[in-house]
Formats: C-alpha cells, structure tokens, sequence
C-alpha cells in the first residue's frame, strides 16, 4: 500500500514511496547505504560537479544523487520506459529530483558512441538485472567505448544482480583484457530494509587506476576484483552465455 512498483515479468525496475517524506529517497536497488550509494559517496563524491551517463533510466530513481548544476544524461532504449517515469501519477523522481534531465532514447551503445571524449566521470550500466541480457553492452569493443568517453579518474560500474546469471567472471575477464582496475561488491539487506523497500544488489566498477577505486575498497568494503577468471573474453563476435549460468 506504501509503494509503487516497476516490474517486468518477474524483475522488479524500481519503486517509489508514496509517503511524502520518502518520495525522493532512492529505493530497491538504488539506495544510499548498497553499493550505489557507496560509488556516488567514495568514488566521485570529491569531483566537482559530475557529469555522470546512466544506461538504463527505470523509475528513474538514480536522479535523487544528482547535485546542482550536474550535467545527468539517461540512456534508454524503451520509450514507454521513459513515459513510465514522466508520468507523476506513478512516478515523480524525475520531477521532485531532475526536471531538467537529458534523456536519449535509442540503443545505448550508439548513442554514447555520439557523445563528446573524456565527458563523463561516472558511466553506469543498469541493463543487466533481467532475464535477458544485452550483451552487446559487455563486450571488449563496448568497455573500449566506455573507457574512451570518461574523463581522468572516471569509473564505468555494471550493476550485475541477476537471479540466473553471475556475470562477475565476464568482466573480470574484460577488466584483465583492457588493464583496467576493478572492484565489487555484493551486498544484502536486512529483513527490515527489505521491508522499507530496500534491495540487495551486486555491482563492479572499473577504473584505469586502482588508486580511483581504493575508498571504495578501504571505507566501503568492495573487494578487489579478481585478476583472472576461467572464461574467454567476451567480445562483438563472441559470447558465452551458457558458461555465465549459475550453476
């Protein structure tokens, strides 16, 4: 009764409160205390104002840690996704939180591929959490992209919680492929976060220098990534999604 829910088949995309106090407060997967939370509060807190691009717009929750005079571009591919979230009779994080946010609809991979070099200090990718994943987005030649539109000392974080899928050794794999530094976290909620519609959720972030990364392992307890896994890369001409089954 005190909430409004985004859900596709069995996947939930984001919530709301209805309760005014808690209408900008980031739920499910995105709130302050996961790992988000600790990218937003470590890993760029000390830059000035972010330009950050967020692949994936849901209920469009990450909006409430923008900071003024930020420059946030969504990257979605659905456009009823987008109507979902500018519809304030559902949901009015974009409204409460970002009125002004930059949203481009289309492939992702293409669109960033569009933007200006070095112009974002954080890229998340928020497009693996269903049962179909887009693997497109998590290729060699991808993380290439990826790696060419961040500024010096950016982070590109692949949130990777997925029910059948552990998608951890494919970018542990791309990391070692491109010398990128990694770290990750897996993090669960109590029985009453999980009441207050707080989720657990599991995410990699990837930097060229371990030293971006380290407050995230030293005050937020993310784990080093791994250097190697037992999977071949992943990239536009090769993938294996059988072999990323949990078993």
């Amino acid at each position: 009764d005190d909430y409004v829910l985004l859900q596709h088949g069995t996947t939930t995309h984001g919530g709301q409160s209805v309760v005014a106090s808690r209408k900008t407060e980031p739920l499910t997967y995105y709130h302050r205390e996961g790992p988000l939370g600790d990218l937003f509060r470590y890993a760029t807190d000390s830059v000035g104002a972010r330009s950050v691009a967020l692949v994936g717009l849901g209920t469009g929750t990450t909006a409430c840690y923008a900071r003024p005079g930020e420059r946030w571009t969504y990257y979605e591919i659905d456009p009823l996704v987008v109507a979902i979230a500018r519809t304030p009779q559902l949901f009015t994080y974009l409204r409460d939180c970002q009125p002004d946010v930059h949203v481009v609809i289309g492939d992702a991979r293409l669109s960033l591929a569009a933007a200006p070099d070095a112009s974002f200090d954080l890229i998340t990718l928020d497009a693996f959490s269903s049962d179909a994943i887009p693997v497109h987005l998590m290729t060699r030649e991808a993380l290439q992209l990826y790696t060419r539109k961040l500024r010096p000392g950016g982070v590109v974080a692949f949130h990777i919680s997925n029910r059948y899928l552990d998608l951890e050794p494919v970018l542990v794999e791309l990391a070692r492929d491109a010398r990128l530094a990694g770290a990750t976290a897996n993090r669960d909620v109590t029985a009453k976060q999980k009441a207050e519609l707080l989720y657990g959720s599991r995410w990699v972030a990837l930097a060229t220098s371990a030293h971006t990364l380290a407050p995230l392992v030293r005050q937020a307890g993310w784990s080093v990534l791994s250097p190697a896994a037992r999977v071949r890369v992943w990239t536009d001409d090769y993938s294996d999604v059988w072999r990323a089954l949990r078993r």
